[in-house]
């Protein structure tokens, strides 16, 4: 922690970023002192990513000033002054070593020939550090996500140890990776380390923070300690009106069974057996790898399996997909870039992808057609999404409005079961609360929900019934009367084993 009398390491003052008549970041300024950790909240799109990219150096402000010690800095060159980022995207060579990765912008020895002994031994003390057993000579491709992600803090820190700035750090994390992440930030804490912590978890930010920063349409909105604000207030300043979350109207199960699996299997997943009524919002719950992606995609014929399936009191042997999306399932993937959007496509055309016939009303018969525009428009406002026009280019759009779109199409073709995928992966508060809006909506009309999620308290705030994975297995069952929490994560990582 930051001691009274210690002078900031970064300051901030009125820093503006424009690009050309668009303006990102606005009249931003605070402080960063050693030993704490400062949280940068906002939606996708409030400037976030580009107040950053000025804190490394890859942008230069349109006007305001950056000091580092007390003096004004006119080009940032961030290991100069002990200040280095950990991205999104990780900027690991998986082909090479740990410790080529870890040493890469110095390896010692010659440049006819690398010390690579040496190399392995900086990289080991620097393992070491933070309190990890990972070999150095491993190549990088052999490690999990969470490693990975220890390894490219470690090579951070190697020439930068004042400041560290963690961009979306755990999006793929599993549980256990998480606290480790988290004990390492706490021991860098206690050493001096300042961190800028950027994630849209507000359990992280809640849990790791000291101080906050809330930006909004690239404007600071709100700063303080984090013991002075209770998440909903710090969730409610990030979007700018009252999100409503916490007595979400789920409506009552029906008693007509919408869809029962029996015995489902393949090679992920064994001997899964439940049922989901209309109305009733099932969620599936467990770490990543649990199975639950591949018991959604086997339902709906994506994935070869064995079992059986009854839509309505039909059944439906072998599964294929034909045969359950013509009986009225929708299907939200995990992955909105891979198998989601039409990136080249405008949002009319993605909106009514899915059902174009009843988007359509011919004038002629065979030639041309009307109406497109109202109903997408229709769907526009349904889900709450922020367009400049329905022409507009999808991949133009913020992640949270992209699955919004996603998520609208599908509604569109009127389902009577709908399966989601981790539906609010990756976006920020506003655009979750939307979402969630449409699901509890969707029970509340009588539509079956199965919802597989990581996030636990997404599940525990929408869902009628609860079934825990592991390891391909069902291994807990919780009534919304019986939710606990502590005994969904206990089951479903009580013998996961740590990479």
């Amino acid at each position: 922690m930051s001691k009274q009398g210690d002078s900031p390491i970064l300051s901030l003052r009125n820093l503006k970023k424009s690009f050309g008549p668009k303006t990102v970041v606005n009249d931003v300024s605070f402080d960063v002192y050693p030993g704490e950790i400062i949280t940068l909240v906002g939606e996708n799109g409030a400037g976030k990513s580009t107040l950053k990219n000025m804190l490394c150096g890859l942008l230069e402000p349109t006007a305001g000033e950056i000091l580092i010690d007390g003096t004004v800095q006119k080009t940032i060159i961030p290991m100069e002054h002990g200040i280095s980022a950990v991205h999104q995207e990780l900027s690991l060579f998986p082909s090479l070593s740990v410790a080529a990765n870890i040493c890469i912008s110095s390896l010692p020895g010659s440049k006819a020939k690398v010390d690579w002994k040496k190399a392995e031994q900086i990289a080991g003390e620097q393992l070491d550090f933070l309190g990890m057993d990972i070999d150095p000579k491993a190549k990088v491709a052999s490690l999990g996500t969470g490693k990975q992600q220890i390894v490219e803090i470690a090579k951070a820190l190697l020439h930068s140890d004042r400041l560290l700035i963690l961009d979306e750090p755990t999006t793929s994390l599993t549980s256990p990776e998480r606290e480790k992440l988290f004990t390492i930030m706490d021991m860098l804490r206690e050493k001096g380390v300042a961190i800028i912590f950027i994630s849209h978890f507000m359990d992280e930010v809640m849990r790791m923070g000291d101080k906050y920063i809330v930006l909004r349409d690239g404007f600071q909105v709100g700063t303080g300690a984090i013991k002075d604000i209770e998440r909903l207030a710090l969730e409610e300043l990030m979007v700018g009106r009252s999100i409503g979350e916490m007595d979400k109207d789920i409506g009552t199960p029906r008693k007509e069974e919408a869809m029962r699996v029996e015995n489902l299997a393949s090679y992920d997943f064994t001997d899964i057996s439940f049922s989901v009524k209309k109305g009733e919002i099932l969620g599936l719950s467990g770490l990543i790898g649990a199975g639950r992606t591949e018991v959604v995609e086997a339902i709906t014929g994506l994935r070869a399996s064995e079992g059986t399936l009854f839509i309505d009191g039909k059944e439906i042997n072998p599964i294929s997909t034909k045969d359950v999306f013509n009986s009225k399932v929708a299907f939200v993937t995990e992955d909105r870039k891979v198998s989601g959007i039409f990136p080249n496509r405008s949002v009319r055309e993605n909106i009514s992808a899915a059902d174009i016939k009843r988007f359509i009303e011919r004038k002629i018969k065979g030639l041309g057609f009307r109406k497109e525009d109202d109903k997408t428009g229709d769907v526009v406002d349904e889900m709450n999404i922020s367009i400049p026009h329905l022409e507009s280019k999808i991949t133009n759009l913020s992640g949270g409005n992209q699955q919004k779109v996603i998520i609208g199409r599908w509604l569109s073709t009127l389902p009577e079961i709908v399966i989601l995928d981790e539906p609010t992966k990756g976006v920020d508060i506003g655009a979750k609360s939307d979402i969630h809006d449409a699901v509890a909506a969707l029970a509340r009309q009588g539509v079956a929900v199965i919802l597989a999620s990581s996030d636990l308290p997404e599940l525990l705030h929408l869902s009628h019934r609860i079934l825990v994975m592991r390891t391909g297995h069902v291994v807990g069952e919780f009534e919304r009367k019986d939710f606990d929490s502590v005994k969904m994560i206990s089951l479903a990582a009580s013998s996961a084993h740590e990479e």
